[in-house]
């Protein structure tokens, strides 16, 4: 009679999960970890936000090394390709005669930077069920070097001329997103500060004192380090813009899209 009873329960138990609706069981894809990998990225096509009186636009690329999972050293270059006055800065002189101080319209053409790289929130999602996306919010900040030139005469008849004015020390700053599709690839978007003196000492390398030998002695012998400049109004242009050389901080703030490979 038991046995008989303990058959009869097992028929039940069985015929009850014969009817139990079907589970679906997802299971959630582990993150791939970046501890010690490196990663190579590169932005074709930088543009500046902020240019009411320049307008920049570069090429530049980054490898950071994930020493830790969400800590990062980073090491970013490149150059600004197309680096010129503002058409508002351009209209302001052909219209009024009046243009932006030397100090707000000095152009950045090169940079190397290193630092580092956080990112403190992380999450995922998917795409139409696709594969899971692994997004995050990244902060960065560094220091470097950069180049920078300054416009001597606008474009009229004839081309616009420019001036270097060398290299100074740069910072930088930078907050955006890096979302990582599948193990080895990521699509970046930051948005990036760099900030740099505006201070004008030199122009070709050129001092005020010899600037002034160069207009008012045409015929002194440069030194090496002054490279001279192809007419005279170029030098009296660049004599002008290091008799106020301003004490200024320019910030020039840039979107920085691009693609990224990790290895």
């Amino acid at each position: 009679m038991k046995t008989l009873a303990m058959l009869g329960l097992g028929l039940m138990a069985g015929t009850a999960v014969a009817q139990a609706p079907a589970v679906q069981v997802h299971v959630v894809e582990q993150r791939e970890a970046k501890t010690g990998r490196f990663e190579v990225a590169l932005f074709p096509a930088a543009t500046q936000l902020n240019g009411a009186f320049t307008q920049h636009v570069g090429t530049f690329g980054a490898v950071t090394w994930h020493v830790r999972e969400r800590f990062a050293f980073q090491v970013l270059g490149g150059g600004n390709w197309h680096n010129v006055e503002s058409a508002f800065n351009a209209s302001l002189v052909e219209n009024y005669r009046v243009e932006a101080q030397a100090a707000a319209s000095l152009l950045w053409t090169w940079g190397v930077f290193g630092g580092v790289e956080v990112e403190p929130f992380l999450a995922k999602f998917t795409v139409l069920n696709g594969p899971l996306v692994h997004f995050g919010v990244v902060l960065g900040g560094g220091v470097g070097a950069g180049g920078t030139r300054h416009q001597l005469k606008p474009q009229t008849a004839t081309p616009a001329s420019y001036g270097d004015t060398g290299p100074r020390f740069m910072g930088t700053f930078a907050a955006g997103f890096r979302l990582a599709l599948g193990r080895h690839f990521t699509v970046r978007l930051d948005v990036r500060d760099v900030a740099y003196s505006a201070r004008i000492d030199k122009v070709n390398g050129c001092s005020l004192p010899a600037l002034t030998d160069l207009i008012e002695r045409p015929g002194v012998q440069e030194s090496a380090e002054c490279r001279g400049f192809p007419t005279q109004v170029d030098a009296s242009l660049a004599r002008a813009l290091v008799r106020t050389p301003g004490s200024a901080v320019l910030h020039n703030v840039g979107l920085y899209v691009g693609a990224g490979f990790v290895f």
